[in-house]
């Protein structure tokens, strides 16, 4: 999946927009909008940006865990060391335990710091949203992004089109 993002100036363009994605089969949920004046999405009668859109709440997760089980399995490492040869499998499972403490602990606190840290993106937007503009992300097939790249051309000709590459369109190892 790809997340196409660009600002529309006015509320009928964004309307316009939104009525040849829904003509073209682009879902409703795949849309999401952010605007500085609330009263801007009532107009567009759409679902404005949920946090995790607007914050770097799973970013900051993902990096949470990872630092945190490296900090466990280090911690797991000098734990097994101060102990002494208390046996394979005590050494074993102090490792381990820690390791996963760490990524749980790491998680969370990366979850929290990340729920108040807006998405880098949104800084870039901020002067156009005070005036009034309202930024749009669909996210969309990589193979459907030149047809809807031209839909967006048709209604908002000088807009910024960004491509931004989804984390969780990577196929996971079973």
């Amino acid at each position: 999946m790809r997340r196409l993002v660009f600002l529309a100036p006015t509320v009928s363009q964004v309307n316009s927009v939104v009525a040849d994605f829904l003509a073209v089969g682009i879902e409703d949920e795949s849309i999401h909008f952010i605007a500085e004046d609330e009263s801007l999405i009532e107009k567009i009668s759409a679902r404005a940006a949920t946090d995790i859109e607007t914050t770097e709440r799973e970013n900051d997760l993902d990096w949470g865990m990872v630092a945190g089980g490296s900090f466990g399995l280090a911690a797991g490492l000098v734990a097994t060391t101060v102990l002494g040869p208390v046996g394979s499998v005590v050494s074993g499972g102090t490792v381990v335990v820690s390791s996963i403490l760490g990524i749980g602990l790491g998680g969370w606190l990366g979850k929290l710091v990340g729920e108040d840290t807006p998405v880098h993106l949104l800084a870039k937007y901020k002067h156009a949203l005070q005036q009034g503009g309202v930024l749009v992300m669909v996210d969309i097939p990589a193979e459907r992004m030149t047809e809807t790249h031209k839909l967006i051309r048709q209604h908002c000709p000088k807009a910024l089109v960004e491509i931004i590459h989804l984390h969780w369109d990577h196929q996971q190892a079973a």
